[in-house]
């Protein structure tokens, strides 16, 4: 390939949903592969689901995607741990209730009824967890998703949508039963990854795409390790439909012998440890990503 078709590729990166465990190890694999010499904030796209979508946003906005964890901070303030864990419990237990099966839109009306009755923080104090995006302009090349709660339909906010940077992460991250939905434009939206934590397929035509899954790909193990409460299936068949058409690279956790469960997403000690994590599994990827993004 000549060093003119390489201008030319067009780049993505999808960041997946996974709770203050995600936001860390995301902030961890970023950080190590920068410091390895990969730079994300020159390509086309971001796009980010859930907890993807915050640090997507610190991404596309030319900020130290560290400053996610200030987020955090401020979680912890609002929420106690006791009050964190009990929601992402709830949380759990109604996508269970819910079942997802074979009628996704049947699952997603009955989610959604979970987030609007769920009892959680004010939304007003919701909203302001995320005003560090407050007054920012919309990053060029940023997406992030969130879910009709009513209609279940996947929304893409992006620079044309009319929405605040602040409105539209704060949506994407509405987990059901732990946030409140948040209002846009007379309608409730939550959190973008209850039925895919990637929405990969919601990427952009583009030449590259390098997707950070936070959970694991593959099937759990007999203990439930890292079992994932989104479809499965799902995730695997948007990954088969980019893998048709683009340079595909994907990239999930790595957490050696630290195994972290599905009611451990919230537990900001784990997500601190997944930072490391994310750290030294940027060492050993880096060449790999290096080799497609760089074309």
């Amino acid at each position: 390939m000549t060093s003119q078709q390489a201008v030319s590729q067009t780049r993505a990166l999808v960041l997946g949903g996974g709770g203050a465990v995600g936001i860390g190890w995301q902030v961890g694999i970023l950080t190590g592969l920068r410091a390895a010499g990969v730079d994300f904030t020159g390509n086309e796209e971001i796009l980010g689901t859930s907890a993807g979508s915050l640090v997507g946003a610190q991404l596309s906005s030319g900020r130290d995607v560290t400053n996610a964890f200030a987020v955090l901070a401020s979680l912890g303030e609002s929420i106690d741990p006791a009050a964190m864990a009990a929601g992402n419990d709830a949380f759990l237990s109604a996508m269970s209730q819910a079942n997802l099966g074979n009628d996704s839109a049947q699952f997603l009306r009955e989610m959604g009824r979970t987030a609007v009755t769920a009892d959680t923080i004010a939304p007003g104090v919701y909203l302001g967890l995320l005003d560090t995006f407050q007054g920012i302009a919309w990053p060029a090349g940023f997406r992030c998703t969130a879910i009709d709660v009513e209609t279940g339909e996947l929304v893409v906010w992006d620079q044309g949508s009319g929405v605040s940077l602040q409105e539209a992460v704060a949506s994407s991250c509405a987990i059901p039963a732990l946030f409140p939905p948040v209002a846009i434009k007379g309608r409730l939206y939550m959190d973008g990854g209850i039925v895919s934590h990637l929405n990969a397929t919601s990427v952009s035509p583009t030449d590259v795409a390098v997707v950070l899954s936070c959970h694991s790909l593959t099937s759990p193990d007999a203990e439930g390790h890292d079992a994932p409460v989104t479809s499965l299936a799902a995730e695997i068949g948007e990954l088969a439909q980019l893998g048709g058409t683009t340079r595909l690279i994907t990239i999930e956790p790595d957490f050696g012998d630290m195994k972290v469960t599905a009611d451990q997403m919230m537990d900001q000690n784990v997500a601190s440890q997944a930072v490391q994590m994310g750290q030294l599994q940027a060492e050993r990827e880096a060449t790999k990503i290096l080799n497609a993004w760089n074309l």
